[in-house]
């Protein structure tokens, strides 16, 4: 079960880094700022997520330092 939890976080962990980055690439073709700012804010926020789901991630693989 555990190599279960560690892979699905790992593959998202992939998707939400993916997906930051199609925000970015959004961000930076966008004239209007109001809307480049917003699409720079949704892949900072996750950024964030990928910060917490990896140190979900290290805790999975080696829990005597959980």
């Amino acid at each position: 079960m555990e190599t279960n939890s560690i892979q699905d976080i790992q593959q998202c962990i992939q998707h939400c880094q993916n997906t930051a980055q199609q925000l970015r690439n959004l961000a930076n073709q966008e004239a209007n700022q109001q809307i480049k700012k917003m699409l720079t804010e949704g892949a900072h926020h996750l950024d964030l997520c990928v910060v917490e789901c990896d140190f979900s991630l290290k805790q999975l693989q080696d829990p005597v330092m959980a």
